[in-house]
């Protein structure tokens, strides 16, 4: 078991690496956050990681209930986020409640939004069941939920009190899935460590197998890299975090014009890498040997690197709706070299065309 620490004064709080929840329970009583839990998740998560999340929390003392919410990303909404606030306003009386976030970046995104305006803020546990979510969203305090035309315009900061990551729950899930988180992975080795995509390059069979090795490797590397971020930029005010958005310009445009149907976030991701190392190419600030390292890790990995079938005019319409649409223009998160990346809105407008049209076959 490993702890990684998010430093952030009297909200600070640990990134666990653990194989099983067994000593989850002591961990919560060290936080003091008493003996009722209100656990939401997917149905499918529960029937399959389920016990063993509620035997150990309930043989310490603990009373759970569940709250369930449909598996699709448009459970992300305010509508979802009403449902559960109205559940919890009727069954969970005058407590104060510690709501469990058990799933994927959806459940994640939703249950801190909930937490974060639910009697103006309740305590949360971020207990993330994908490589995703472990590696990237459970981790940092953004909360949210998505418009119809827009991913992730309604939210607010929310640290949760402990983030446990379990790798074990990690081995049940299917190639998509694997292959969706080992994008935000990628993600890290290109903004900040080198080392780690070089280890990608060489292992990359091993981290879709989910070898144990491999999966250690990916996940307390990215949550260090993701935890230093946090710590000394919280609220996305210094530029640093900022630089987290590596390839999420593009990404959520696709998603919102695809209908958060067409792709998981780490396919939308992926290709929203290739279109930002591409525009970095044609600008000049990055050699055509890193592109194309970038995008022949991003192909072995069986992500996509292009778009069919999606009107470009859609995502240009999402691209002015993105959080990064700063003064008029989308926000870029350009690459100079593998692990050094720089965050501008200076980039010609003609320029995100081209890359656009040859992205979105």
């Amino acid at each position: 078991m490993k702890d990684i620490r998010v430093s952030l004064g009297e909200r600070s709080y640990a990134i666990t690496v653990a194989d099983s929840y067994a000593r989850l329970p002591e961990r919560l009583r060290r936080l003091g956050l008493g003996r009722h839990g209100w656990v939401v998740s997917h149905r499918s998560v529960l029937a399959r990681s389920g016990r063993d999340l509620l035997g150990p929390l309930r043989r310490a003392g603990w009373t759970v209930e569940t709250l369930v919410v449909p598996e699709s990303e448009t459970s992300k909404s305010l509508t979802h986020a009403q449902r559960l606030i109205n559940q919890l306003s009727r069954r969970a009386a005058m407590r104060v409640p510690v709501l469990f976030a058990f799933g994927g970046g959806v459940v994640g995104d939703l249950t801190g939004f909930v937490a974060a305006v639910y009697r103006r803020g309740v305590p949360y546990v971020q207990l993330p069941t994908t490589l995703l979510a472990q590696v990237d969203s459970a981790i940092g305090g953004k909360v949210g939920v998505d418009l119809p035309h827009a991913k992730n315009l309604v939210g607010s900061f929310h640290q949760p009190r402990l983030v446990w990551n379990n790798l074990s729950l990690l081995r049940t899930l299917p190639l998509r899935q694997r292959r969706s988180g080992l994008a935000e992975v990628i993600k890290y080795g290109v903004i900040a460590d080198p080392t780690l995509f070089r280890f990608l390059e060489t292992h990359l069979r091993e981290c879709l197998r989910l070898e144990l090795r491999a999966v250690r490797v990916m996940v307390e590397r990215s949550c260090a890299i993701k935890a230093a971020v946090v710590s000394r930029d919280e609220r996305d005010t210094r530029g640093l975090r900022a630089r987290l958005n590596f390839g999420h310009t593009l990404g959520h445009a696709l998603e919102a014009a695809g209908g958060y149907r067409r792709w998981t976030h780490g396919e939308a991701i992926a290709i929203g890498m290739c279109a930002a190392a591409r525009l970095s190419a044609a600008l000049g600030k990055l050699a055509e040997r890193d592109y194309e390292r970038v995008v022949r890790l991003i192909r072995a990995a069986g992500l996509p690197t292009e778009s069919r079938g999606v009107s470009r005019n859609a995502v240009r319409a999402a691209l002015r709706y993105d959080k990064k649409f700063i003064h008029g223009r989308p926000r870029w998160v350009l690459l100079a070299r593998l692990g050094r990346v720089t965050v501008t809105e200076a980039v010609p407008p003609s320029a995100v065309a081209r890359v656009i049209a040859d992205i979105l076959q």
